[in-house]
C-alpha cells in the first residue's frame, strides 16, 4: 500500500454519532489526502433522503467531494461488502447513534461491524471532538500481536504531528506477565522514537483493561485510541475487552485486525 488510508468509507444516518464519524473523517483526509465515500442504508427507519441531503451540504461547506452511495440490507452486511467491493482502507461508523441505525450501532451489534471487515476501524462517539489530532493512546497488552497495531499508530501520529501514550495495562499482577507488558512497552517506545514520533510511557497492573483505558485516555485529552480488534489475552481480560472501549469509550477507536496485513509487520512482529 503506497499510501495508508488513501479510500475511506463511512457509514452515515444523519445521528450526532455519525455527524462526528464524518467530520473526523474529513478531519483524517485533510492529513492524508483521502478519497471519501458515504453510505446511506436505506430502510431501518432511516431517512436517506436527508442524510444524503446532510452529506453534500457538508462536501459543499468545505469545497471537498464525497461519493455518496445508497444501499439496502443490513448495515454490518453493506459495510462488509462495500469494503471488499471498494478495497477501502480505512472506515469510520458513529456508535451508539439515536436514530436510524441505532438498533445496529449499540451493544454487541457495534462491534459487529468491526469484526465483519478486514480494515482498520473507527468508531465515533457524540462526544467526539474535533478533526484535530494532538494525542494518540496506545494501549499495549501481553499478547503478541498487541504490537501488530504499531504501524498504524505512527502513520496516524506522523500525520497530525501527534504524540502517543503508550500505556502498558493488564488486569494480572503477576511477574511473567508484568516482564512482558514492560518488554513490549519498552520495545513500542524505542520504534515510535526511531520513527520520530513522539511519546510517553505508564504501565497500570491489576486494574480492569478498558475502564482504565478509557480513564487515562480522557486525563491525557487523547482524540484517537488504537487497539487489536480481537480479544488481545482472554485469560487476563476475560472478555473482549476491545468490544467493551468500543461501546464505552468517550474518545474515537481505531480497530486493528490481525489478520490485516497492509502495514503489519513494518514494526518487526
Amino acid at each position: 500500500m503506497e499510501k495508508a488510508f488513501s479510500k475511506i468509507l463511512i457509514a452515515f444516518d444523519n445521528s450526532d454519532a455519525a455527524m462526528a464519524a464524518l467530520q473526523s473523517a474529513y478531519g483524517v483526509s485533510l492529513k492524508l489526502g483521502s478519497k471519501i465515500t458515504a453510505v446511506v442504508v436505506s430502510g431501518n427507519d432511516a431517512d436517506t433522503e436527508a442524510s444524503k441531503k446532510v452529506i453534500g451540504d457538508f462536501a459543499a461547506e468545505r469545497k471537498i467531494d464525497i461519493a455518496i452511495e445508497e444501499r439496502s440490507g443490513s448495515v454490518p452486511d453493506v459495510m462488509d461488502k462495500m469494503e471488499k467491493e471498494g478495497d477501502f482502507e480505512l472506515i469510520l461508523i458513529g456508535s451508539h447513534g439515536t436514530s436510524g441505525w441505532k438498533k445496529f450501532l449499540v451493544g454487541s451489534n457495534a462491534f459487529k461491524v468491526v469484526t465483519h471487515s478486514t480494515c482498520p476501524v473507527i468508531t465515533v462517539t457524540a462526544k467526539a471532538s474535533s478533526p484535530e489530532l494532538n494525542n494518540i493512546l496506545l494501549p499495549i497488552s501481553d499478547s503478541r500481536n498487541t504490537r501488530q497495531k504499531i504501524p498504524y499508530c505512527i502513520e496516524m501520529a506522523k500525520a497530525f504531528g501527534a504524540t502517543v501514550h503508550i500505556l502498558g495495562a493488564s488486569k494480572s499482577t503477576n511477574d511473567e506477565t508484568k516482564r512482558k507488558v514492560n518488554s513490549y512497552v519498552h520495545q513500542a517506545e524505542q520504534f515510535l522514537t526511531e520513527k520520530g514520533v513522539k511519546c510517553t510511557t505508564k504501565t497500570e497492573f491489576g486494574e480492569k483493561v478498558a475502564e482504565t483505558c478509557i480513564a487515562y485516555g480522557e486525563a491525557m485529552n487523547v482524540g484517537l485510541m488504537v487497539i487489536m480488534a480481537e480479544t488481545e489475552s482472554s485469560g487476563i481480560f476475560m472478555d473482549s475487552y476491545s468490544e467493551q472501549l468500543v461501546n464505552k469509550s468517550t474518545v474515537p477507536v481505531m480497530c486493528i485486525h490481525a489478520k490485516d496485513t497492509r502495514l503489519a509487520g513494518a514494526a518487526g512482529y
